[in-house]
C-alpha cells in the first residue's frame, strides 16, 4: 500500500484578529463574572459551542439584571453604533475585539466619506464586516458590490468613486471592479484594505491545488474567508472538498495514491486540523506529512 501525501499550507488555524479575540475571550471566562458576545464572535460554530461550555453567553439571553453585571464581548468583524448605543450600553463592561485591520478598512471609508467622496464598498451585503464598513460611509455610500451580478447592474453617474474592501474579499475580485471601473472612464481613489494574511492564504491554496489531487479546505461554512479558499483551489483542483470536521473527510473520496493539500481559513481552530489529520490517517494509516515550502 502506497503512503498518502499530505502537505500543509504554511499559514493553518487561527489569523492573529482572531487568535486576539478568542484569548481575550477565554481570558474573561476565566476572570470575570458574567461574560456574552452581541453575535457569534467568531464564524466557527464548533468553537462558539467550546467557548459555551466555558460559560460565554448571548447577550440577547440576559436579563437586564444580568446585564448590568456582565462584560460584554463585541465581534472581531466590527459592531455598529446602534449596538453601542443599543441595550449593551447597560453593561458592566464592553470590550471591543473588533480586529485591528478590519478597523484600518472603516478608517479608510471615513476618510473618504468625511473628504465628500462617494463610496463602493466591495463585500458581501450580509456580512457583520460589510455592515461595519457601510456605516462608516453613512450619507457618501453609493453601492455595495458583493458579485460580478451587481456590477453588471450598477449604474453610475459620478466621475469619482473610492473603493474600499471587506478584508476577506479575494485578488481576483478586486481586479475584475478595478477594471470595470477602468472601461466607464470612472476615477478611482483605491484603499487596499484586503487582509495580507487572508490574500497569503489564498495565494498559497491556488499554488498548492495545483500539485494535489485533493483539496481539503478547513472551516466553517459561514465563514467568507473559508468559502473564498473553496472558490479559488477548486479552479485548479476539481476535488476541492470545504471540511467542517473530521467527520466530513469524503467516503470513498480519498485513498492512499492521493497527494492532499490542506488549508484552513482564519476561525479555524487547531482541534479541528489535528481531528482531520487523525481521520487521514484512518483512510490510510502510512501517511507521509510535509510543510509547503
Amino acid at each position: 500500500m502506497s503512503d498518502m501525501r499530505v502537505v500543509l499550507a504554511r499559514e493553518l488555524g487561527y489569523c492573529s484578529g482572531i487568535r486576539r479575540a478568542i484569548d481575550a475571550a477565554e481570558t474573561a471566562l476565566r476572570s470575570e463574572g458574567t461574560v456574552a458576545v452581541t453575535d457569534t464572535l467568531l464564524h466557527n460554530a464548533g468553537e462558539m459551542t467550546r467557548l459555551g461550555s466555558m460559560g460565554l453567553r448571548s447577550v440577547e439571553l440576559l436579563s437586564n439584571e444580568e446585564l448590568g453585571a456582565a462584560t460584554v464581548l463585541l465581534p472581531a468583524h466590527g459592531s455598529t453604533l446602534s449596538e453601542h448605543l443599543g441595550r449593551i450600553a447597560g453593561a458592566r463592561a464592553v470590550r471591543d475585539l473588533t480586529c485591528p485591520i478590519v478597523n484600518r478598512a472603516r478608517d479608510a471609508v471615513s476618510r473618504f466619506a468625511d473628504a465628500g467622496v462617494p463610496v463602493i464598498v466591495v463585500g458581501d451585503k450580509e456580512h457583520r464586516e460589510t455592515r461595519y464598513l457601510m456605516e462608516a460611509a453613512g450619507s457618501q455610500l453609493l453601492r455595495i458590490v458583493a458579485s460580478e451580478q451587481d456590477l453588471d447592474t450598477l449604474e453610475i453617474s459620478v466621475s469619482r468613486v473610492g473603493v474600499v474592501y471587506q478584508t476577506t474579499q479575494s485578488r481576483e475580485f478586486r481586479q475584475l471592479v478595478l477594471a470595470w471601473f477602468r472601461r466607464r472612464g470612472i476615477e478611482v481613489a483605491e484603499e487596499m484594505t484586503l487582509c495580507p494574511e487572508v490574500l497569503r492564504r489564498q495565494d498559497g491554496a491556488v499554488a498548492l491545488a495545483r500539485r494535489c489531487t485533493v483539496m481539503l479546505v478547513l472551516g466553517d461554512s459561514s465563514s467568507a474567508n473559508t468559502r473564498r479558499l473553496v472558490a479559488v483551489a477548486v479552479s485548479a483542483c476539481p476535488r476541492t472538498y470545504l471540511i467542517e470536521d473530521a467527520a466530513m473527510l469524503p467516503e470513498g473520496g480519498l485513498n492512499c495514491v492521493d497527494v492532499v493539500g490542506v488549508v484552513s481559513g482564519t476561525s479555524c481552530p487547531q482541534a479541528t486540523i489535528d481531528q482531520v489529520m487523525a481521520g487521514l490517517r484512518q483512510v490510510c494509516p502510512d501517511v507521509r506529512l510535509e510543510v509547503d515550502a
